[in-house]
């Protein structure tokens, strides 16, 4: 089983809160995968003095590549839920997407992808 954990999760694991532990078993068993739009929100909100703790934890995962066709669906999925009454970040629906792609289960905190998950079938949500 693959994981994709959002950028609330990995923010999660690098201050040690829950789900940590599960994070570390994760990486060890190498099912951890990741995406350019985490580790843009990651490196965003990542002072300096951490970067090199980051990309220790990150550097080496494997990374769904997002072609100009998952930022068409991305961009689409953003339309249809809109016309449901729904806003979602388009960087989330980048991420929902490469989760998909990629065979994996999305991790995340973010009550959205509750409702991403509704308009996309493929995404599974972890655990």
């Amino acid at each position: 089983m693959r994981v994709l954990p959002d950028t609330s999760i990995w923010i999660d694991y690098f201050r040690g809160h829950a789900g940590a532990a599960q994070m570390d078993g994760l990486l060890q068993q190498d099912t951890v995968i990741s995406c350019g739009p985490v580790i843009a929100e990651l490196l965003a909100g990542t002072a300096a003095a951490q970067r090199s703790a980051l990309w220790l934890a990150i550097g080496s995962l494997e990374l769904v590549e997002l072609d100009v066709t998952a930022w068409r669906e991305a961009g689409e999925h953003a339309r249809a839920l809109r016309d449901r009454g729904g806003v979602v970040p388009l960087l989330d629906l980048l991420i929902a997407v490469a989760a998909i792609r990629g065979g994996a289960s999305l991790w995340t905190r973010d009550a959205d992808f509750e409702r991403v998950s509704e308009l996309l079938p493929g995404l599974a949500l972890y655990p």
